[in-house]
């Protein structure tokens, strides 16, 4: 669903225009295949690698925004945590953290985790499908679901980071992959929101700020957490559309009714996880007005353009930068 909120911001249309001029060159298109390998592959070596990669993606957060103490005891969950990088960091830099994390299971597609031993003691690792649990209001007769492995509000640091794997020939024109790539996006939510304990912080991966859904997510951010922002990794996402969304408080805002938005927003994506998951019995894509139950399409170009347009300006102008750097420096033969 790659429906967009109209915006009427410069940076944004250079960065337009810079996207449609190197976005189908080969050189471009070799790096992203090159990424996606890094990200999905199953190779020893390459997977050791993502797990740096990611590891320095923390890191950069970290550094900007102070989101790992470096003493204090806390409880992470990371979710499509294998084969290791954001938890390996963590662990590394707080000796009081302790953590819990769902990822694929390898014979289903998914990373090794390659985790030390000593680092899997303080780490309670699921190997579980995120989309096939409990998710939905009430029990659903599935025998392929499963019950969620974690305690709920129980955790002060929860990052949601899974991506679908990409294990088809053509991946991006598989039904079914765009199917699991939604599907597996509201699961994450609904179980980092019911994870996340009050005044915790949650770490959101996203794509393209100016996107309708990505737009209502941040919205949500904004409405449940006391200090939201948003930070674009340059060591691997710099020319890509990712970047993440860094809700701080959670439950702190000052809003007469925390409770009952955080309720009604659970009961909207545990509505909208059964009609991804069972629609027509295969599912279905998210739509348009899927997430209206948060903010609909209006009410974000009239009245929150202004604070998308905030959190998304520097995103825009590093994304931007980087482009023009790569495609110099193509045209220049490197």
């Amino acid at each position: 669903m790659n429906e967009t909120v109209a915006l009427k911001n410069q940076t944004l249309r250079k960065l337009n225009r810079l996207r449609y001029q190197g976005g189908h060159s080969p050189a471009a298109e070799a790096h992203r295949d090159f990424q996606r390998r890094q990200a999905d592959s199953q190779d020893p070596t390459l997977q050791h690698a993502w797990l740096k990669s990611m590891n320095k993606v923390l890191e950069e957060i970290d550094d900007v925004l102070k989101i790992v103490p470096t003493k204090s005891p806390i409880r992470f969950l990371d979710l499509g945590c294998c084969p290791g990088g954001f938890t390996s960091y963590i662990l590394a830099k707080n000796p009081n953290a302790r953590g819990a994390g769902i990822s694929l299971p390898v014979e289903n597609g998914g990373h090794a985790c390659l985790l030390s031993q000593a680092q899997l003691d303080r780490f309670d690792l699921h190997w579980a499908d995120m989309t096939r649990f409990q998710l939905g209001a009430v029990l659903i007769d599935d025998p392929a679901l499963q019950d969620l492995p974690i305690e709920p509000e129980n955790f002060d640091l929860v990052l949601i980071d899974g991506h679908p794997l990409r294990t088809s020939d053509s991946p991006r024109l598989s039904k079914a992959f765009d199917l699991l790539s939604d599907r597996l996006l509201i699961s994450q939510l609904l179980i980092g929101l019911a994870a996340a304990r009050m005044g915790s912080t949650i770490i959101l991966k996203a794509s393209k700020p100016e996107r309708l859904v990505t737009s209502q997510l941040m919205f949500l951010m904004d409405l449940l957490c006391a200090d939201v922002r948003t930070w674009k990794p340059v060591c691997i996402h710099s020319t890509r559309d990712t970047f993440y969304v860094v809700g701080k408080g959670f439950g702190l805002r000052r809003s007469p009714d925390f409770m009952g938005h955080k309720a009604r927003v659970m009961a909207g994506l545990m509505d909208l996880w059964v009609q991804l998951s069972y629609h027509n019995g295969q599912g279905r894509r998210l739509n348009s007005h899927d997430l209206d139950f948060i903010v609909d399409a209006a009410t974000l170009k009239e009245v929150y353009a202004p604070r998308l347009q905030q959190l998304s300006e520097h995103i825009w102008v590093a994304q931007s930068q980087s482009l023009q750097g790569w495609q110099a420096a193509q045209a220049s033969g490197f």
